[in-house]
């Protein structure tokens, strides 16, 4: 089979058009409905700038052995983004690309369908091997440069000469919609991941919080779990009157429900360190926080044992400094999905005979499964399959809006389960200790609204099935009574807008924590004694 022959210049322009055109598909159909009857001059004006902007950077990488490897991985990862954009309408920036370099590979498996491998092999794949195989031809270094040259400034004259005239309609448009600037592939994708570098390596020594954190001597031995969810929104929590009946036994349970709580994040791999932080989300910098102590540190210095249990993809460098438990390495076979994973009923199992060999108070976290998609209907057992039919497929765009919402409603209903049974647990100490349980979820997720899904979206730009999370407090009346909290109090307080901010100060507070970073304005509780 004959090879196709042409000049480095004439594949670099090549390689930029496709850049330009099909690899920022999404792009061009947001321009397409959101420009409305601007869309022609906004869409020509956007095209012919980033048409100039990837002719100038391919002509000058257009020479023998840098050329063809580094345009076919720009391919690549074109395609790559592109068919995440496209399908589940993220976008992304520094926060998702953090999410996705510290997921682990069971959660990424569930993101790659046979559509997605279709897209990558057909607009990256294969046009990085029709450029591997064609037959570059290179004339002298001064013409080579000459003709380039020329051909930048005929691209740059062109974008020039639509965009001067439709400046108005294009920068009204990125003022209005300046999401399109994430959308920009692969330029803002690598220019995430770089950002994500530099703040790696600028990573300092640890720093210490609450170095003056003491605790008064207690009456009773007390045992608080904290219940991290996992991408559970709060819409769909019946306690926030939601149309299902989805929260069957936390609603019979003495619980005290917050049903106006935002998260500080929409991914895991930024709300998770920012719940234990003491910085607000406004100040918190999750590239360096792993160099700061958290409320974990904090906790353990004045001697209550810490532990974390997870059934996760990690805790994000918050647990590094105390005691952890991978429970989906080795859980018990009644709680096993089938698919190198766990149902978070595993995360009880062995909770209590860990606490019983201890002598003091203990913080347990319980890091849950939760509702993360997009396989939502792994996260359930049989019996907790209560919403049918319900989407099977790790592909939320193979299915029906109402099958994917009904096996998402299926792990609500299996994490109320999860949450009553780990209330009753706590119940059977009685009056000998004082016992709590705090849940809250990191973040919430898209199901298909506006024709976004998952979860992971900047925070400015997020809608709010996405940053709207549940939260739910028990406590035992021993709990109560030594705290000095009047439920009826708390019940007038829970209405009030809260965010993750209030965790580290709330929890603080709860277990007489004293030092010099709480701040009693924060803490959920502190009206209420």
């Amino acid at each position: 089979m004959p090879r196709v022959q042409l000049s480095a210049r004439t594949a670099a322009v090549l390689v930029a058009v496709f850049l330009a055109g099909p690899a920022n598909a999404p792009l061009w159909r947001t321009v397409a409905t959101e420009a409305a009857e601007h869309a022609l001059a906004v869409g020509a004006a956007f095209l012919l700038t980033l048409l100039a902007i990837y002719v100038l950077l391919l002509q000058a990488l257009a020479w023998p052995r840098v050329f063809k490897p580094v345009a076919g991985l720009l391919l690549v990862i074109s395609a790559v983004c592109s068919g995440f954009m496209g399908r589940y309408g993220v976008l992304i920036d520094g926060e998702m690309i953090r999410n996705v370099l510290e997921t682990d590979a069971a959660e990424a498996g569930e993101l790659v369908s046979t559509g997605l491998l279709l897209h990558v092999l057909g607009w990256g794949v294969l046009p990085a091997l029709l450029l591997a195989t064609a037959r570059l031809r290179y004339d002298t270094f001064r013409r080579e440069c000459g003709r380039r040259a020329l051909n930048v400034g005929c691209c740059f004259l062109a974008a020039a000469g639509v965009v001067v005239p439709t400046y108005r309609e294009a920068s009204f448009f990125v003022r209005e919609h300046g999401e399109v600037r994430l959308m920009v592939n692969p330029v803002s994708p690598l220019i995430a991941l770089a950002r994500h570098g530099e703040a790696d390596v600028a990573m300092r020594e640890l720093r210490t919080v609450g170095a003056d954190a003491s605790r008064a001597e207690q009456p009773r031995r007390t045992l608080f779990v904290f219940v991290v969810g996992e991408t559970a929104t709060a819409s769909h929590f019946a306690l926030n009157g939601y149309r299902r009946d989805t929260n069957p036994e936390l609603s019979a349970a003495e619980i005290v429900n917050f049903p106006d709580v935002h998260a500080c994040g929409t991914s895991t791999a930024l709300s998770v360190p920012c719940m234990f932080s003491a910085r607000p989300r406004e100040s918190f910098a999750p590239d360096r926080e792993t160099a700061r102590e958290n409320l974990l540190d904090i906790l353990q210095r004045t001697g209550i044992d810490v532990l974390w249990r997870d059934n996760n993809s990690g805790c994000k460098g918050v647990c590094d400094r105390v005691e952890y438990e991978d429970v989906a390495a080795d859980c018990d076979d009644r709680f096993r999905t089938g698919r190198a994973g766990c149902f978070d009923e595993a995360l009880l199992t062995g909770l209590l005979p860990w606490w019983d060999g201890r002598d003091g108070d203990a913080f347990v976290v319980l890091h849950q499964k939760g509702s993360h998609g997009p396989a939502y209907s792994r996260r359930t057992p049989p019996e907790f399959k209560r919403f049918l039919p319900e989407c099977e497929a790790a592909d939320v765009l193979a299915c029906e809006t109402e099958l994917l919402v009904n096996a998402y409603d299926n792990t609500i209903l299996y994490t109320d389960h999860v949450l009553a049974a780990l209330i009753r647990l706590l119940d059977t100490y009685g009056d000998d200790v004082d016992t709590a349980m705090l849940y809250v979820s990191d973040h919430g997720e898209s199901l298909g609204e506006n024709g976004v899904y998952l979860h992971g979206f900047p925070y400015w730009l997020a809608p709010e099935e996405q940053t709207h999370v549940p939260m739910v407090f028990w406590g035992s009346d021993t709990f109560f009574a030594s705290r000095g909290i009047r439920r009826e109090d708390l019940d007038r307080e829970r209405r009030q807008p809260l965010s993750h901010d209030n965790l580290f100060h709330s929890v603080l507070g709860l277990l007489d924590v004293r030092t010099s970073v709480y701040d009693a304005a924060l803490d959920v509780f502190s009206a209420c004694r």
